[in-house]
């Protein structure tokens, strides 16, 4: 056996700089410890060199079947040596979900992947301090969001960017599955969502924002106020259908699109992503029939994304919906959110940013619990309950929910405006409280209420921008600004009380299988 094994372990380092191809029989683990490695190839020497009625042949040695254990199977062993055996995929969720969001690569939950990865990508990502406040939550969901790019309204393909040039950079593939790794080994499940950050698009020459993708302008021109938007003129919106570029614009980005949520997807499968997100908040694209305003659609473009994904990919998929789509269903035709999309493309779970708007005015006051539970009351019965009847089969759940800590955050609370505004304590009802922290309080306290008076409606929060962040970083720093998180405000209490809550009664709604 020596003499045998020596020059085949010559040979197997040195086919491993050649291994590129990934097979779809299953991996060699021979000794089933989920990982091909060392003596997984001990075993595989022992019956090298044996043929079908050999003694010492066995079938699952003779990887391409073709009868003899030999050179061509050791060179499939080869390829697939150092690979990590993939766990299937849980499917079946308990609700509600006791979730949070990290957001993507920007804030503090960037700034601790660049440290990652220039201290070489060595040791632990995320900070224990970090874990061990989400565990004091309760907390066992977690969203990550991964940047996609493009150049401009006439760029047609959609690409991954590491560089530091851009606003908001690609996670890397290394740092994310360290992410996903990380908190899948304290117990936490992580949604991945993609999402369009492609800040730069906006002031380029050729201005686009990612909630325009796909507007088939029968206008000429999307019908943004260009004042606000930047403004597009009728030969840079390939998206026309009589534009001369659109049919070859449009298969080049579907095309593109597709290739990156294949990408990803085959990561959430590695690292046992139990849901995934095809978009966010990207709603004139995700529509699957036209319809009133909407004279294009794109039902066969999505159902081939899902498809392609679906065939590397075995745990739930979603879309990120934003709210807008429901407030103004009219507007985004029957091939949208608020009409066939999610059976059309048979998605496994409803996402929804939720970022609905709680008052028609700028407040000047701290408003009451109880004026947001109403205005929230409204929002489940005009939009969320029939939503709900039209996909009993599909939970909901908001991927994206969150409020600033600022009193003006009830009239727009997706707008990030005074994101990072500095921290001055104003009490102008003289209770002990700062006024946003409690505005964003009683914003929190109002859902939450609402969701135990309609059980099984809304399965799931995902607070925003809930960075990664030490607590000795986050003192430092981010205490002292206006930011979406709930980190030492009394927000916290008011999510760690309800998901204690969740612990001890959980909801039954409609379950969350994949096909």
């Amino acid at each position: 056996m020596k003499r045998l094994c020596i020059p085949l372990v010559v040979c197997l380092w040195t086919s491993l700089s050649l291994a590129h191809a990934s097979q779809s029989s299953p991996l060699p683990d021979f000794d089933e410890n989920g990982v091909v490695d060392l003596p997984d190839f001990l075993l595989f020497v022992e019956h090298f060199g044996t043929s079908r009625g050999d003694e010492k042949y066995e079938d699952r040695f003779d990887l391409n079947g073709d009868g003899a254990i030999a050179f061509s199977d050791f060179l499939i062993f080869a390829s697939n040596f150092g690979k990590t055996v993939p766990q299937a995929i849980d499917t079946k969720i308990n609700f509600p979900l006791r979730a949070i969001h990290a957001a993507g690569n920007w804030g503090d939950t960037g700034y601790v992947v660049d440290q990652w990865e220039a201290a070489g990508r060595i040791g632990t990502l995320i900070p224990m301090d970090y874990i061990q406040w989400l565990k004091s939550l309760h907390i066992n969901w977690i969203g990550l969001s991964v940047a996609l790019h493009y150049d401009d309204s006439m760029d047609s393909t959609v690409e991954r960017v590491y560089s530091s040039n851009v606003d908001i950079p690609t996670f890397s593939d290394e740092a994310l599955r360290q992410l996903i790794r990380e908190f899948r080994n304290h117990g936490i499940d992580v949604y991945l969502t993609l999402a369009f950050e492609a800040y730069e698009a906006e002031t380029a020459a050729h201005p686009v924002r990612r909630w325009q993708l796909g507007d088939p302008a029968p206008g000429g021109v999307p019908p943004d106020n260009p004042n606000i938007y930047g403004l597009i003129l009728p030969q840079y919106w390939p998206w026309r259908p009589d534009h001369p570029h659109h049919r070859r614009f449009v298969a080049e980005f579907w095309a593109t699109y597709t290739q990156q949520a294949v990408h990803f997807a085959r990561i959430a499968e590695d690292e046992g992503v139990r849901l995934y997100s095809l978009g966010t908040e990207t709603d004139r694209l995700f529509r699957t029939r036209s319809g009133s305003y909407m004279t294009n659609g794109f039902g066969r473009e999505l159902r081939s994304m899902v498809q392609s994904v679906r065939a590397v990919y075995s745990g739930l998929l979603t879309y990120d919906m934003h709210y807008d789509v429901l407030t103004a269903s009219h507007f985004y035709g029957p091939g949208s959110g608020a009409g066939h999309l999610w059976a059309d493309l048979d998605l496994d779970i409803i996402g929804i940013s939720a970022w609905f708007p709680l008052t028609d005015s700028r407040p000047s006051t701290v408003l009451s619990v109880e004026s947001f539970q109403t205005r929230y009351r409204q929002i489940f019965q005009n939009q969320l309950i029939p939503l709900a009847n039209t996909n009993p089969d599909r939970p909901i759940v908001f991927t994206e929910y969150g409020a600033m800590d600022v009193i003006e955050t009830p009239e727009r609370p997706g707008d990030a405006s005074a994101q990072n505004r500095r921290f001055v304590f104003t009490d102008s009802n003289r209770n002990g409280l700062d006024d946003g922290r409690e505005t964003q309080a009683n914003i929190y306290k109002a859902l939450i209420n609402t969701l135990t008076q309609y059980p099984g409606i809304v399965n799931g929060v995902f607070y925003w921008d809930n960075w990664i962040a030490s607590d000795e970083r986050w003192a430092r720093y981010w205490a002292r600004r206006r930011t979406y998180s709930i980190r030492d405000k009394p927000s916290e209490e008011i999510v760690r009380s309800a998901y204690a809550s969740y612990i001890e009664t959980p909801t039954t709604p409609p379950p969350a299988t994949s096909p």
